[in-house]
């Protein structure tokens, strides 16, 4: 209980940074944003640091970019919410996977959105890479993902 509420105050903490970081309403990097928000949060576990990976981060801008596509009526197709088959066509070795996606009407939501949903899966050292994808969609709507793998 107490290592959970350690991390449920490590995401406010980053949270905070990340309202702080965004005061201006002008980011020049939000995928410079959410990975520091997730390294926050993952520093504040007894797990190593996560490791960035290109496949990883490739699967993340496949999840934000066909979720943007779905949400501007581009595609029809259901975004995945499984990234592991998207890895494995890319080339991934890995043995498993997850999707942590956040949005909003402003990068700081959509970053918020991944921190409390992933509040209790960036600790998980079973994780060991990642990687992350931000943007805004044609429809002012900004968009987040996380990709958690464990090789």
């Amino acid at each position: 209980m107490q290592h959970r509420r350690t991390v449920h105050l490590i995401a406010i903490s980053a949270l905070a940074a990340v309202a702080t970081v965004m005061a201006p309403q002008v980011m020049a990097d939000p995928v410079s944003t959410l990975t520091s928000a997730v390294d926050t949060v993952r520093s504040a576990s007894q797990c190593q640091p996560l490791q960035s990976d290109p496949l990883v981060e490739r699967a993340a801008q496949m999840a934000t970019q066909q979720t943007s596509d779905y949400v501007s009526h581009r595609s029809a197709a259901v975004p995945f919410t499984d990234p592991m088959p998207a890895l494995k066509t890319i080339g991934y070795t890995g043995k498993t996977a997850l999707l942590v996606s956040g949005y909003g009407t402003s990068e700081a939501d959509a970053v918020h959105g991944v921190l409390l949903e992933g509040r209790e899966l960036i600790p998980t050292c079973s994780y060991t890479q990642y990687g992350v994808s931000a943007t805004r969609d044609d429809g002012g709507f900004n968009l987040a993902s996380l990709v958690l793998a464990a090789p």
